[in-house]
């Protein structure tokens, strides 16, 4: 099969499940006040293991429909998201890490840079550009608290996940 033939089906694969979790309304509430929905463990292994073509389709299926009802914001924080999943995974973490534990910390550091750096802001930077969110700083600040028990859920789980894949399941497809 062509490899990027194979890329294409595995992103559509990993974004249905992610869609379909937003779709089906699966949501977890948090002792934060707030929701959450596993489609983030989907996301974040689909698109590094996908790369950059992978990374938009997942980050579009995504992204396409929020819960709340604000798609572009979560759009452009998922394509940011998945695009830096994409690339940071083969280029940051595989290429570089041999041994299993370095490559389950670098993982691990990967997704945490995902939501704390890229996510949350790029979902606040959405709110501002496309609905008007005033005081985009404030929501930025109470939003860090907010979503770090999905944060550190994400992590744990993509990082046994990981640990389960054996060697060439961790290979990038590109």
């Amino acid at each position: 099969m062509n490899k990027y033939v194979k890329i294409v089906l595995v992103a559509l694969a990993f974004g249905a499940i992610a869609l379909g979790i937003v779709l089906a309304g699966f949501t977890i509430p948090l002792s934060t006040g707030i929701v959450t929905d596993p489609r983030e463990i989907f996301v974040t292994i689909g698109a590094a293991l996908t790369g950059p073509i992978g990374a938009l389709i997942i980050g579009f299926m995504a992204g396409i429909a929020e819960p709340g009802g604000i798609p572009l914001a979560s759009l452009l924080a998922h394509l940011a998201g998945t695009l830096w999943m994409g690339f940071a995974y083969k280029k940051l973490v595989y290429e570089r890490t041999t041994k299993l534990p370095m490559r389950l910390l670098g993982w691990a550091l990967l997704v945490l840079v995902y939501y704390y750096l890229i996510v949350i802001p790029g979902f606040i930077v959405g709110l501002t550009l496309f609905y008007g969110l005033e005081s985009p700083w404030q929501v930025l600040l109470e939003s860090y608290p907010a979503a770090t028990p999905e944060a550190l859920i994400t992590t744990a789980v993509t990082t046994l996940a990981f640990l389960a894949l054996s060697k060439q399941v961790q290979k990038p497809l590109w």
